[in-house]
């Protein structure tokens, strides 16, 4: 099965530069500005990675540890709300403390590394009552355009924003990179640009404005030039008003739409087949701020979330030309309740949100857990790292023979982004819901400027489904020309010269590397760990078993020698890269790992996720505080043993029932008429002397029922509507009450008349049953 990608034939796409009403340099004269294909730093291509994370929502004494997390996931840019009613739920008494410190959070992202874009609002959505908007302004004005009284609160609002935010825009050298003027705001372009004008006149400034460019059969509408529309997609609509399962959705198909049919489609509904973009689409370069790191569960739509669907929908989105990757969620987070109200969106007519949990099914959970969606992606962003400067110039380009419909699971799906004659190959064989088959003797012909190109090219694979993956051609690798290589970029090591780029192989296919043969002088390779044939122009490494010890040495014609390290698909979703130890290294650890100073931070929960292996190899002893650790050799890595041992914490549990509770929230069980408040109720008991040694317990809980809610002390603190899964929550925020008080878990009764979707929903009613409670304690260990 051989498909033609005639990238000759689609051409490269023209570049417009300097026609956008942005950009920027800061005191030490770095610059971010954009053209009409790709964001540029200091005139370089740049690919950055956002994720959204709403400081409001977290525990600000958390903020730190969550954006180190964030960082060691590979996001550089961190995405965030501002949802007004937070800050001005009183009229007239603004609130920027605690949670809710704006300035504190901003200057906590620039120590840690991270940019930031600000998302202005005044109006957000992001699931909060009013979409962000304070009550009181209800009745007042014609929202949400240029109605005088409007701009008027609007501007006192933006006014009370900017105070917190003076002095922290790239510009003066800090770490605010863009700025978002509302959101999903469809059909008023004129007042978008009047909040672009205000926040520039109140001294707000960024490199980067934005605006969400979705909606609408031709996308929104938008100010010429003055702001980049950003794009999205999700894996999952909890915002529709059925309860059936999603028909196939596009973003698991290469294709070339940016605008979304589906996103917001709860405020303006539309039609699948009338979208298209923007007519002048190809002024703005092509980027997301809403790609789904998962999605929030409404009370009727309540899916369940797999990683490869948020990961396979992230790989397409690069292929079809996204040049900055934003996640919506990347870190969940908690509604806060506030003096007047609480702070979900719950709307009888549409989405009801849980009253405390925005987990969102996020990479990063509300609690911080790490989940197997931040690791696929860990894996992308780390190729991001390494080859984005060379992936956003390149146009996307879509083979000859293309899926018929979303129903077409047959034709194989590939597409290539390509500059001249070098370029990437993206395959995907994986769709959310959707049963694929092994796609056998798959071959992709590539027609490019200086000629064809066959890959692989002595025979076919099978694209095994559930497969998705990148493959480079024609990749310049330091002076040598690597022709195709049948295994994927993950991530390059350079220091003094030398320089390790880091594969990984993909589901059932051999890895081969063929090199251009006048560039290479010679090949090495680990005896017993693969070959080398030369053939006419080409030189092939073949007969690779990756792992710690596939690695082979380089060497060009020009006497330079890098080597190239081939690890397991599984490995690869364990690697780690940053600063330790005195320069750049490869940490292989099943835990969860972050970089700060020189050292290295692993957490985790079970013994094996504290081994770990380092590369290269570090020329003295690494150390904890229980002394130096134990290492031997592993392939090419230097492995040590595990250096925890997680204690078991004790939990009893027994049926009450608990008069203390706040009543207030009772109507979020959605219970029968008659039954408020009613539902079965289990205190829950933890030894919180484990607190001593560890840094967190995280709660396991499965149950059956409608929705759980979480009481310490009456004041309900998390819930979540039941979904069929185990719900977890991390007990760090709630340490000291739990000295003093027990957990109190109350379960309302799942009916059969309810029309809720979720996977595998009991046909008949279930009552509340509690089938497990575990306590995990959660070390971290700092090496140095």
């Amino acid at each position: 099965m051989k498909q033609v990608i005639d990238v000759v034939t689609q051409g490269e796409k023209p570049i417009i530069r300097d026609h956008l009403n942005m950009g920027g340099s800061n005191p030490k004269g770095d610059s971010i500005r954009a053209n009409s294909l790709y964001i540029e730093r200091n005139g370089k291509p740049w690919l950055p990675v956002m994720g959204e994370f709403h400081f409001s929502r977290f525990p600000n004494e958390q903020w730190e540890e969550a954006l180190l997390k964030m960082k060691a996931g590979g996001i550089q840019v961190v995405a965030t709300y501002l949802f007004w009613i937070y800050h001005e739920e009183i009229e007239g008494s603004f609130d920027w403390s605690g949670d809710k410190n704006l300035r504190k959070f901003v200057e906590l992202c620039a120590r840690s590394g991270l940019e930031v874009v600000v998302r202005l609002g005044p109006w957000a959505h992001g699931e909060c009552r009013n979409g962000g908007f304070p009550d009181w302004i209800y009745g007042r004005c014609v929202l949400r355009t240029n109605d005088e009284d409007y701009l008027r609160y609007a501007r006192r609002f933006y006014s009370e924003v900017a105070k917190q935010i003076e002095g922290l825009a790239f510009q003066d050298g800090g770490s605010i990179v863009g700025l978002q003027f509302d959101n999903e705001l469809t059909d008023n372009a004129e007042h978008l640009r009047a909040l672009k004008e205000m926040a520039l006149a109140l001294g707000m400034k960024a490199p980067l404005y934005t605006v969400t460019g979705w909606g609408g059969p031709g996308g929104a509408r938008i100010p010429q030039d003055e702001v980049l529309p950003l794009f999205g997609g999700y894996p999952d609509h909890p915002w529709e008003k059925h309860t059936n399962p999603l028909p196939p959705g596009p973003h698991y198909f290469f294709h070339s739409v940016r605008n979304d049919p589906s996103i917001g489609s709860d405020l303006f509904g539309e039609k699948a087949e009338e979208i298209e973009d923007l007519a002048e689409i190809e002024r703005y370069p092509d980027g997301c701020c809403e790609l789904g790191g998962g999605v929030q569960m409404t009370y009727h739509r309540r899916p369940v979330i797999e990683a490869d669907d948020v990961a396979a929908m992230a790989t397409v989105k690069l292929a079809n030309g996204c040049n900055l990757l934003g996640y919506y969620m990347y870190h969940g987070g908690t509604h806060s309740v506030g003096e007047l109200s609480t702070m979900q969106e719950s709307n009888p007519q549409g989405n009801q949100l849980p009253v405390r949990s925005y987990d969102f099914q996020a990479p990063i959970g509300e609690f911080g857990q790490l989940r197997e969606s931040y690791r696929l992606l860990k894996r992308l962003h780390l190729f991001l790292q390494a080859f984005g400067e060379r992936l956003a110039p390149m146009s996307a380009a879509y083979p000859e023979i293309r899926p018929l419909s979303l129903e077409d699971t047959g034709t194989v799906r590939v597409a290539a982004r390509a500059s001249g004659d070098s370029g990437f190959l993206f395959f995907n064989n994986y769709q959310r819901l959707t049963k694929m088959e092994d796609k056998k003797d798959v071959q992709v012909e590539l027609r490019l400027p200086g000629g064809q190109l066959t890959v692989p090219e002595a025979a076919g694979f099978t694209l095994k489904a559930g497969a998705y993956f990148i493959w480079p051609y024609y990749l310049d690798m330091e002076d040598v020309r690597l022709n195709y290589a049948t295994a994927q970029p993950l991530c390059a090591l350079r220091e003094d010269g030398d320089a390790t780029y880091v594969f990984f192989g993909v589901p059932g296919v051999r890895p081969e590397y063929v090199w251009d043969s006048s560039s290479v002088a010679h090949i090495e390779v680990i005896e017993g760990s693969g070959c080398v044939e030369r053939s006419g122009v080409a030189v092939a490494v073949r007969d690779l078993e990756p792992g710690t010890a596939c690695e082979f040495t380089v060497r060009s014609v020009s006497g330079r020698t890098f080597k190239v390290l081939t690890l397991t698909g599984e490995q690869s979703l364990h690697l780690w890269k940053g600063k330790a130890f005195g320069r750049e290294r490869l940490i292989l650890c099943e835990g969860d790992v972050s970089f700060e100073k020189d050292g290295v931070r692993i957490g985790g929960t079970e013994v094996n996720q504290f081994a770990f292996a380092i590369y290269p190899p570090v020329d003295r002893s690494v150390a904890h505080e229980g002394g130096a650790v134990e290492w031997r050799q592993d392939g090419v890595f230097q492995a040590f043993r595990s250096i925890v041992r997680p204690r078991e914490i004790s939990v009893v549990v027994m049926p009450v029932s608990d008069a203390i509770l706040n009543a207030a929230f009772f109507p979020y069980l959605f219970e029968k008429e008659g039954q408020e408040g009613k539902s079965l109720e289990w205190e829950i008991r933890v030894d919180v002397t484990a607190f001593e040694e560890a840094a967190d317990i995280r709660l396991v809980i499965a149950y059956v029922g409608d929705v759980a809610q979480i009481y310490i002390g009456g004041l309900c603190v998390a819930d979540q509507f039941y979904n069929g899964t185990p719900w977890t929550i991390g007990l760090k925020r709630f340490r000291q009450e739990l000295r003093r008080e027990p957990i109190i878990l109350k379960v309302s009764p799942l009916w059969a008349s309810k029309d809720v979707y979720m996977p595998d929903r009991p046909s008949e009613d279930r009552m509340p049953d509690l089938l497990s409670v575990r306590a995990l304690a959660e070390y971290t260990v700092e090496l140095s």
